[in-house]
């Protein structure tokens, strides 16, 4: 086995420059960054492992090793470093740093993922070992997007298929083992239309990291990089400032517990908060109250909105005097905010908490055919279920503005599956009484955000978005003249 993995190196850069290494999806090798040449060229050191089987090492067998590509960066890195993986790469590169924690190397300064099923789930590669090499190309080509003309260029596919079989080999035999989470910021890109990792799936990257997460969601399919390059590279070289277009929905999550300093920023409520939050018995209580209100208002002047006196308000309808509309829901000390410009949005989350009465909760918020599919599902699986569907039915809600003055067992979710996108639809109970209801609903649009400890659901009138999504970790948001701590 050789002793380290080279690297290619694609830039011109100045003496310092920071370097970026990055690891290809299955099957990919240098060419996979092509793109990057040009948006880094004399701002980055861009280099790009060259695995066994491609490039200069097509003689060379062994499978991937993220331990030798380890002890690789560990000895060449000489300034501050980040690590891109795509696809398989997001997994290979999420092992090689927890390596170079296990060697006592300096971390990264950010891992970035796109396009990669988080470490836990099973990647689809893995699966496909099995196949010949057409039957192989043809989900490659249907199922990642992959150029139809692999079929008709014998070179490439002499080229292409070992090197894949290698790489899906890799897959098919790794298994997830859980460790410490990263102290490192991870930085996750996902296409609006890839058909195996959507962007909800890849908010699943949030739970291996202590540090801050993001999610950008690019309006392209699974091999991004080929058609949209640029867009990552001005992301990776300079964190955008928050603003939100017409096509975009932002959500912020914030874990009150790890946010003591927002907690206590009393001084920045207005007098109709300050008010009420002197009214909760509570110490947690108040100091939720407090610190997501806080929140709320230094997330709307990150957008440029300043709030002034005005209490916050929760709700789907622009901000007053802007195209900025926002949600907030709160359960359990965590926060989730939900942004948009110019139009509706409505936000719920919920920490996984059995009500005081299972039965009378189900009946309350399910309509008759929800009500027949639980009853269908094993003990288990219920709960989850019905907290799902509500999830989606008050964030629609508040989404259209009724909020409790509708009746959530009037329109329902019955027959969808989850991961998809909902659609609502009313009732059967009330179709002959809310036949404008019917019509109202169809517009509407409902994602679930998995969240690991919570479940949430964002709603709004369009078929589909693009999510960016970030956490709020202690040191972010801080007030003018604050000393970010941790």
């Amino acid at each position: 086995m050789p002793s380290e993995t080279p690297f290619a190196s694609l830039t011109r850069y100045p003496p310092g420059a920071r370097t970026l290494f990055c690891l290809p999806y299955a099957g990919g090798d240098v060419t996979a960054f092509w793109a990057w040449r040009q948006a880094f060229d004399g701002v980055l050191d861009v280099r790009v492992a060259m695995l066994p089987g491609r490039e200069g090492r097509i003689a060379e067998p062994g499978a991937l090793s993220p331990e030798l590509i380890a002890r690789s960066i560990a000895a060449h890195q000489r300034t501050s470093y980040s690590i891109y993986g795509h696809s398989m790469g997001g997994r290979v590169a999420f092992e090689v740093v927890r390596e170079l924690r296990r060697l006592g190397v300096r971390a990264p300064e950010c891992l970035y993922v796109g396009a990669a099923h988080p470490p836990e789930r099973q990647e689809t590669l893995g699966r496909w070992t099995g196949l010949g090499d057409e039957d192989l190309l043809d989900e490659v080509i249907a199922r990642l997007g992959a150029p139809a003309e692999l079929r008709t260029q014998p070179e490439i596919k002499a080229l292409l298929l070992p090197a894949l079989r290698t790489d899906m080999e890799w897959l098919r035999r790794y298994r997830f083992t859980r460790q410490e989470p990263l102290d490192v910021p991870i930085v996750a890109f996902a296409g609006a239309h890839d058909q195996e990792v959507t962007h909800p799936t890849m908010l699943g990257w949030a739970r291996h990291t202590s540090s801050t997460f993001r999610l950008h969601t690019l309006d392209a399919a699974h091999l991004f990089l080929a058609t949209h390059g640029d867009q990552v590279a001005r992301t990776i070289a300079a964190a955008p400032r928050p603003s939100v277009t017409a096509d975009e929905v932002h959500v912020w999550l914030a874990d009150l517990d790890e946010l003591p300093e927002m907690c206590a920023a009393v001084d920045e409520l207005s007098p109709r908060e300050a008010a009420r939050a002197a009214r909760f018995r509570q110490e947690d209580h108040r100091r939720g109250f407090v610190g997501g209100s806080v929140l709320l208002r230094r997330l709307l002047a990150e957008y440029g909105v300043e709030p002034g006196v005005a209490p916050a308000r929760s709700g789907g309808v622009p901000y007053a005097g802007t195209e900025l509309a926002y949600s907030l829901s709160r359960s359990g000390g965590l926060v989730l905010v939900a942004l948009t410009a110019g139009r509706e949005v409505g936000a719920d989350l919920e920490r996984f908490r059995p009500p005081a009465d299972e039965q009378a909760f189900f009946e309350r918020v399910l309509d008759e055919r929800e009500r027949d599919e639980y009853a269908a599902l094993p003990e288990e699986l219920r709960l989850h279920s019905a907290l799902r569907t509500w999830t989606a039915k008050e964030a629609l809600l508040k989404a259209i503005g009724d909020g409790p003055r509708v009746d959530p067992a009037l329109f329902g979710f019955a027959g969808q599956r989850p991961g998809a996108t909902w659609v609502p639809e009313a009732a059967p109970e009330a179709a002959h009484t809310a036949e404008w209801q019917a019509e109202r609903l169809a517009e509407w649009r409902v994602t679930h955000l998995p969240l690991g400890r919570a479940l949430a659901a964002i709603a709004v009138r369009a078929p589909r978005f693009l999510l960016r999504f970030e956490t709020v970790r202690q040191g972010r948001l801080v007030r003018p003249g604050v000393e970010a701590a941790g």
